[in-house]
């Protein structure tokens, strides 16, 4: 089973809200928002000190949305909105205590392919934040940078 991922306002858009949504191919959909003023906020704190924060940002927001609905999947097709070998090599340590990640295969959106199935969920939870099924916190995101540098 496949799941798409697709954000509408990238994360290094500081003026802009962040929203992700990813559909799987049995039809669940979820999606996650990212206020700009929390993001401004977190990149204000750790520009500088984070390596790759946007990335790690992005990995962030993609942890919260597909950690609940990794059961039976075995392909995550990531559309090509940051720098995909970062986030290829950044998502695993996020999902250290899901012990069949790793079997999984990350995979990037290919350019001539039809739109993501995951961009209608990002957009529509981009549009009117209410779809949103996690907003994400200053705290959240700020909880799983550290687990970054844990590793």
């Amino acid at each position: 089973m496949k799941i798409h991922i697709d954000i509408s306002g990238q994360v290094s858009q500081k003026n802009y809200d962040s929203s992700l949504g990813c559909k799987r191919i049995d039809g669940v959909i979820k999606s996650v928002f990212l206020r700009k003023t929390t993001k401004k906020a977190i990149i204000k704190k750790y520009k500088g000190q984070v390596v790759n924060l946007v990335e790690k940002i992005h990995c962030i927001l993609i942890y919260y949305c597909i950690r609940d609905i990794l059961d039976d999947v075995d392909e995550l097709i990531i559309c090509r909105d940051g720098n995909f070998r970062r986030i290829a090599r950044l998502l695993p340590l996020l999902f250290s205590e899901h012990k069949d990640f790793f079997k999984i295969k990350i995979s990037q959106r290919r350019t001539g392919d039809k739109k993501s199935d995951g961009h209608y969920p990002a957009l529509k939870t981009f549009r009117k934040k209410r779809y949103a099924d996690k907003m994400i916190s200053r705290e959240m995101v700020e909880e799983k940078l550290f687990e970054f540098k844990r590793k």
